[in-house]
């Protein structure tokens, strides 16, 4: 009988670092038309799962490094996601993967602002794998704000896990919103618009970089949760 357990293990063998549970319930407050029901009407819980970027990508003087982990990354959750849903039909379970990155169905040319079929931090979020800091990444107790996010909707009622209760960011710390170039963060939200201006940047041979990580890079708990 196919368990909470039993699909936390199998996401770990699949090559995932963490993985958590959400009931739909916890969905509550999703924009309309992003919840996981309107993706899947007969969802009954969000299976959330995360791998661990390489700390050192950091302290490359390129970024050229940092860009490629993140393709990787990618193409390492979708992995993940593809067999685990595979793995979850072989026990009748429909499952429903959802892209750890692009593409967006929704666009905002004004506004340069897109959204995935469902947002993975906040589903990370309510799977108990970590808490959005003021950078608005997610971020875990161990691996901090390295991680890089996957997910399955399926029909059944799993085991959640509960929502993390640690905090993340003290009132006091504000060095992700001074150090943006852009100024596109406030503590709670980020505009797309400006970090997009300069997040990403095209290289002179036709090709393309993550020009900007400065939000990951300073904040305190990149490294794993500090202690306060």
């Amino acid at each position: 009988m196919i368990n909470s357990k039993i699909i936390k293990e199998r996401a770990i063998q699949e090559g995932a670092d963490i993985c958590g549970i959400a009931p739909v319930a916890r969905f509550a407050n999703a924009p309309k038309g992003f919840h996981p029901c309107d993706i899947y009407p007969d969802c009954e819980s969000v299976i959330v799962f995360a791998s661990h970027f390489p700390l050192s990508t950091l302290q490359a003087r390129t970024n050229a490094p940092y860009t490629f982990i993140r393709n990787v990354m990618v193409n390492k959750l979708d992995g993940i996601t593809f067999h685990l849903s595979q793995e979850l039909e072989k026990e009748d379970i429909i499952s429903i993967p959802i892209p750890s990155a692009e593409p967006y169905e929704y666009w905002d040319p004004d506004r340069n602002h897109g959204r995935g079929i469902l947002s993975l931090k906040h589903a990370g979020q309510l799977a108990g794998l970590g808490v959005i800091g003021k950078n608005t990444l997610l971020i875990n107790d161990k691996y901090g704000n390295m991680i890089w996010l996957g997910a399955i909707l399926v029909p059944i009622d799993l085991e959640p896990d509960p929502i993390a209760s640690y905090e993340v960011c003290i009132p006091e710390c504000t060095l992700c919103i001074d150090s943006c170039p852009q100024h596109a963060l406030d503590g709670v939200t980020l505009n797309q618009k400006l970090c997009r201006e300069r997040s990403t940047s095209s290289t002179e041979g036709g090709g393309w970089v993550l020009s900007c990580n400065i939000c990951r890079k300073v904040c305190p708990n990149h490294k794993g949760l500090r202690r306060i």
